[in-house]
């Protein structure tokens, strides 16, 4: 008589369960993004994933164009279904000083939320004061609006602890100057869960680009992100 490998019983179904669980609990631990919203200067990086909770962050971001210092939260439900962060900050532009930066963003799982690979939406406004005097056509305020989406792999590394990858291709309507333009960016992240409460992003993006004057990304720019999640679900 074959046996069926399928058929468990209640204590095995019971283990399965429990172990599924540790396994999406340990991931999630450290599936965040840097809760950086949508900051002009900063790269478009949206993990695939959230994390149940609050997460406060410490941003920085740079490029050609000069850097953003920014402070961000983002906020899940313990369903881990969507994520909304929001950040804020100074942009300091080269031969025009520092600015005001403000960035809202909203992601949502749509595959793998138990899985190793992940898919999300997202989409996210930010803008801020950018009055360039070395460039007459620039505006005293830009604006950008990134829709696209993020597609990441995760592995758990002991107790809370874990790596995930994840690439976010996007478009980004940017507004500001005498004319607007719509981008396409491609954002390459690396989260690093230390525990389950801190975490570290770093990430690139590239891809379509604008002339400083009009406000926008000249080149790739570049990011680095400290999280740390104060509130677990």
């Amino acid at each position: 008589m074959r046996l069926r490998s399928d058929v468990y019983t209640p204590a095995d179904l019971k283990s399965r369960f429990h172990a599924t669980h540790l396994f999406a609990a340990a991931l999630c631990g450290f599936a965040w993004h840097t809760a950086i919203g949508q900051l002009p200067g900063a790269p478009v990086l949206q993990n695939a994933w959230a994390a149940p909770g609050i997460v406060a962050a410490a941003n920085y971001g740079g490029s050609s164009e000069g850097s953003v210092f920014a402070g961000a939260f983002a906020w899940s439900p313990a369903s881990a279904q969507f994520q909304i962060s929001a950040g804020a900050g100074a942009r300091s532009l080269t031969n025009a000083g520092s600015n005001f930066a403000y960035g809202l963003r909203a992601a949502v799982p749509v595959f793998g939320l138990e899985r190793p690979i992940g898919v999300a939406d997202f989409a996210g406004i930010g803008g801020g004061s950018s009055q360039n005097v070395a460039f007459p056509d620039s505006s005293a305020s830009t604006g950008q609006v990134p829709v696209g989406v993020s597609i990441g792999w995760r592995r758990a590394v002991g107790s809370g602890r874990g790596v995930s990858v994840y690439a976010t291709p996007a478009f980004v309507y940017q507004f500001g100057g005498s004319e607007s333009a719509s981008l396409f960016r491609l954002g390459i992240g690396l989260d690093l869960g230390l525990s389950r409460s801190f975490g570290v992003t770093a990430g690139v993006d590239f891809g379509s680009t604008r002339s400083r004057g009009f406000g926008g990304p000249t080149g790739a720019q570049f990011g680095l992100g400290l999280s740390y999640l104060f509130r677990h679900q």
